[in-house]
């Protein structure tokens, strides 16, 4: 009994820290922008070749939403004085995708241990202190006809994650560049309309 008080009060405290670390994200004034992760990514894109997706599209997309703040608000979303970008760290990491391996089965959440691992490697930007925050794509399924990714943010200097939430969209528009990053795009959308201020009341309550 003694062995089970003892681990549910540590469980307890390091759910407590983790609530207390999170609430960084909504008091800092500036945050970090990494761009788009697609190396625990699955597609379901019949109509683009497999070394098309991995060499033209994936750093296309991510560029676009990285240098395109009309598109895709950071400020707005984030609800910062100033979103920088950063994406050393994610185009290295989208370059060495297996994209054999990422063909396929889209319907896989993420889990918080592999979300944990991917932003552990984030040892290359720029940025040593502050918030970062990063999209890390799950899926995008034509099947599905929907974009998946889990909004990630962290802390810089230990590389700790401080929340994850999952967001899907639907993509629209034409051609394969603009279908997709619309997805995005619309998830920045509904973050600005009402993700963020549900993320900070669940965060500032604890």
């Amino acid at each position: 009994m003694k062995d089970l008080l003892l681990f549910l009060a540590v469980i307890t405290s390091s759910l407590c820290a983790i609530a207390q670390d999170a609430k960084a994200i909504f008091s800092a004034e500036r945050v970090v922008f990494y761009g788009l992760d697609f190396s625990k990514a699955k597609f379901s894109i019949p109509d683009a070749k497999a070394s098309e997706i991995k060499n033209v599209l994936i750093p296309t997309w991510n560029t676009m939403v990285v240098t395109d703040n009309e598109r895709f608000p950071k400020e707005s979303a984030f609800q910062k004085l100033n979103v920088s970008g950063d994406p050393t760290s994610v185009e290295r990491r989208n370059a060495a995708v297996n994209i054999e391996n990422a063909m396929g089965s889209t319907d896989v959440a993420l889990t918080p241990a592999t979300i944990q691992e991917v932003v552990s490697d984030y040892k290359d930007g720029y940025k040593t202190e502050g918030i970062g925050v990063v999209f890390i794509v799950e899926s995008f399924s034509k099947k599905d006809i929907s974009g998946v990714a889990q909004v990630v943010f962290f802390d810089i200097s230990t590389r700790k994650v401080l929340l994850a939430k999952r967001l899907s969209a639907t993509p629209r528009g034409a051609g394969l560049r603009n279908y997709w990053t619309a997805a995005i795009q619309v998830m920045f959308e509904n973050i600005i309309k009402s993700e963020f201020d549900l993320w900070k009341k669940e965060v500032m309550k604890k």
